[in-house]
């Protein structure tokens, strides 16, 4: 048993890996992909967002499809299966819609990833917050390892390798699911309830907004003051203070080995007993170092740096106990939905973020911009606990 709990571990640590570095290395290769082909720069922004759009479209049709079989097992292993042919399609691509084609297949089967893994986790661990610490690092390396490796594949002779080397990550995880047959669901107590009168899709909505509703708040803020942080970052660094990417890139490598760091060592699980306090904590202590990074520093000096790191690990905490706050209380019937609508919305926070920080930026400059993300977070979480005391009370 705990051989093939390993097993799966490793597959599900390994499909996380994938998705990250698919995003990251694409990113970094769409010039020499525009080149290859001979196309223009507005075709090949489709080579990237034929991935992005379809995963975030079939995230919650992909968790739906589970509940409604029953086996969210099924829909992960055919999901990292078509992944991996998928991808193998990419590398053999002879034009750019065959490419972009087999890229809307990727994104439709990393949906199917990533709506059942929390899901299967839940199901399966009894206590599962140190497995999704686990799982979380392959998340944290593929933002890591993505951008050098879509570097070292960007050459007119090489790229399709990289292509070939996501299908061959995904074959071992395809092979490291399989093991999912020797694990026994544990007894939840979420479980226990009948639920016989709560078949209509007008209570299950219900049962979904209920225990979804403040985490999708929470996810949109947070992921939106992430990514509105990396993309400030970006744009100050490279563009005010003209240095170079690889430079902007050694900062977001920082926030990345912070993550690591973070989930490796489990300091989420370990300082915190209850997933809510960890949640609100981290976003909390997230909000708090982007207005000292505003504050102290001019973004580049060894104190950014050390900034950078801690954001990167309160981040990891952050991301390995949301889910599972939320999910906790949901029966296992509708893990693989609720899981999809909460990943929908941290995609939905990171769309808002790309699109409202370079306005912020242009208008009230760096600081001012910086401490616009980390109001609106402390702000959420004013409302969210004061919130959830008046309910206690009543």
């Amino acid at each position: 048993m705990k051989r093939s709990k390993i097993i799966v571990i490793a597959g599900l640590l390994i499909m996380e890996l994938l998705a990250a570095i698919d995003t990251t290395g694409v990113t970094v290769m769409v010039p020499t992909l525009q080149a290859y082909f001979h196309i223009p720069a507005n075709v090949a922004g489709w080579i990237l967002m034929a991935y992005l759009l379809p995963f975030s479209l079939f995230l919650v049709p992909m968790g739906w499809l589970a509940d409604r079989l029953g086996k969210p097992e099924k829909i992960l292993l055919w999901s990292i299966f078509s992944f991996g042919i998928s991808s193998a399609c990419c590398a053999l691509a002879v034009n750019e819609y065959m490419l972009i084609a087999f890229r809307i297949i990727k994104g439709i089967s990393s949906a199917g990833m990533f709506a059942t893994e929390f899901a299967i986790i839940i199901k399966y661990w009894q206590e599962p917050r140190r497995t999704v610490e686990i799982v979380i690092i392959g998340l944290a390396i593929g933002v890591l390892i993505g951008p050098i490796f879509g570097g070292l594949f960007s050459d007119p002779n090489h790229w399709r390798y990289f292509f070939l080397l996501g299908s061959i990550l995904a074959l071992s995880g395809f092979i490291a699911y399989h093991w999912l047959k020797n694990l026994q669901p544990v007894v939840r107590e979420a479980d226990l309830q009948d639920l016989s009168s709560k078949n209509t899709f007008a209570v299950k909505a219900k049962i979904l907004f209920k225990a979804l509703a403040w985490g999708m708040l929470l996810d949109v803020i947070m992921s939106t003051a992430t990514q509105g942080t990396n993309l400030l970052v970006t744009l100050h660094v490279q563009e005010y203070l003209a240095k170079s990417p690889l430079f902007n890139g050694s900062i977001l490598l920082t926030i990345s080995l912070g993550m690591i760091i973070s989930n490796a060592t489990g300091i989420g699980s370990r300082l915190f007993q209850k997933t809510e306090t960890a949640v609100w904590v981290s976003s909390a202590a997230f909000a708090g170092f982007l207005l000292l990074l505003a504050a102290m520093t001019n973004w580049i000096n060894p104190l950014a740096f050390i900034l950078y790191l801690l954001m990167g690990i309160v981040l990891g905490i952050f991301l390995s106990t949301l889910e599972l706050m939320v999910l906790n209380p949901l029966p296992t019937s509708m893990l693989a939905q609720g899981n999809g609508w909460i990943i929908s919305s941290m995609q939905a926070g990171y769309g808002f973020g790309s699109f409202l920080v370079p306005i912020l930026y242009l208008r009230l400059g760096i600081t001012r911009t910086a401490f616009s993300l980390a109001l609106m977070v402390i702000m959420m979480i004013i409302i969210y606990l004061f919130s959830k005391n008046l309910k206690r009370r009543s």
